[in-house]
């Protein structure tokens, strides 16, 4: 609209000043006119005609929308984000009232008995940064982002805006695959990835048999890592293809080259210190079922997943994961996985 607003004015002078109004000029502005008057109703809330489809209707719009040459992020009325038309999560991190599975983040807390260092690759909605952030114990969290057009998102959510000015976070616009190559000595207590679905383009630069060993390689002693499987074989079957020590907690793949465990009571305790910008996460006697409704996770290793109505259930071992995922692929940079699918 802009630029054909910008030709038709620089007609109007051009014609003007020569004096030869015509017929073909004439029928060239309102030609013009008419596209512009037009524009409003063909064009708008066309990302969320993409995403909604045949479900969309008069009035959904977007609260936020930002595109640049990383992609186009779009936030609905309810804060749930979608990266390039695909869910990317939602604005929470209230670990009560539950709506983005945020109870995985918490469950850093419960994994490693003290993750001083932290390196988180990926940022969306800064939900997950800010829990681990401010997990007992935590010194340090870098952050690696590809996208810049998540930090004035960010910035506009109380719930997250204050991830941005915490002194122990370092927040890095890059590729999370190129920063790891490029600071070779760097090493991490813990190391989190939210990876989006295993099916999207490029997701194979963070679940590939190459990458892992990278990865391997930036884990102090006693390190975990930990990220989105989302519930793929493939990439379950890849991840313990790489580390001795591996568990599913639901969608999510947590691995070491050491030992470690789910630990109930270093949960629980954790869980009760945690404050977030100077709030409890849990009051009790308020929040006592909530809490033990999400410490019980620890106590379902291996239950069929029909007992809790989700596939495999919710905690799974190394040992099951090997039996139920055997003869699935080991995703490579050659292979792709399951890009190709």
């Amino acid at each position: 609209m802009l630029l054909l607003s910008f030709g038709l004015m620089i007609a109007i002078i051009l014609t003007a000043l020569s004096q030869r109004w015509n017929v073909n000029f004439i029928v060239g502005a309102l030609a013009c006119a008419i596209c512009i008057a037009c524009a409003g109703p063909l064009f708008s809330h066309l990302y969320e005609r993409l995403l909604y489809k045949t479900q969309y209707r008069d009035g959904i719009t977007f609260a936020n929308l930002v595109e640049n040459r990383s992609g186009v992020i779009a936030v609905d009325q309810s804060g749930t984000v979608f990266g390039g038309g695909v869910y990317d999560g939602h604005f929470n991190i209230d670990p009560v009232n539950d709506s983005n599975g945020i109870f995985r983040a918490y469950a850093v807390a419960g994994l490693h008995p003290l993750p001083k260092k932290i390196l988180v690759i990926g940022l969306s909605s800064g939900s997950w940064a800010q829990v681990v952030a401010n997990s007992p114990g935590v010194e340090d969290v870098t952050i690696v982002e590809i996208n810049p057009g998540y930090l004035p998102l960010i910035r506009e959510r109380a719930g997250v805006a204050t991830l941005l000015q915490n002194p122990k976070v370092h927040i890095v616009i890059d590729d999370g695959r190129r920063w790891l190559v490029g600071h070779p000595d760097q090493r991490f207590d813990f190391i989190l990835m939210n990876t989006t679905f295993n099916w999207r383009s490029n997701a194979s630069n963070l679940l590939s048999r190459d990458f892992l060993r990278l990865l391997r390689g930036h884990l102090a002693s006693g390190g975990i890592a930990y990220y989105n499987a989302t519930w793929s074989k493939d990439v379950l079957e890849t991840g313990i293809s790489q580390f001795p020590y591996a568990l599913r907690i639901a969608g999510f793949l947590v691995v070491s080259n050491s030992p470690f465990a789910l630990d109930k009571d270093r949960w629980k305790a954790a869980l009760l210190q945690y404050r977030i910008d100077g709030h409890r996460m849990y009051v009790l006697p308020r929040d006592g079922e909530s809490l033990n409704n999400t410490l019980h996770l620890a106590d379902e290793m291996d239950l069929p997943g029909a007992a809790i109505g989700l596939p495999n259930g919710m905690l799974e071992s190394r040992t099951h994961i090997l039996e139920r995922c055997r003869g699935s692929l080991i995703i490579t940079d050659d292979n792709m996985g399951t890009e190709w699918r």
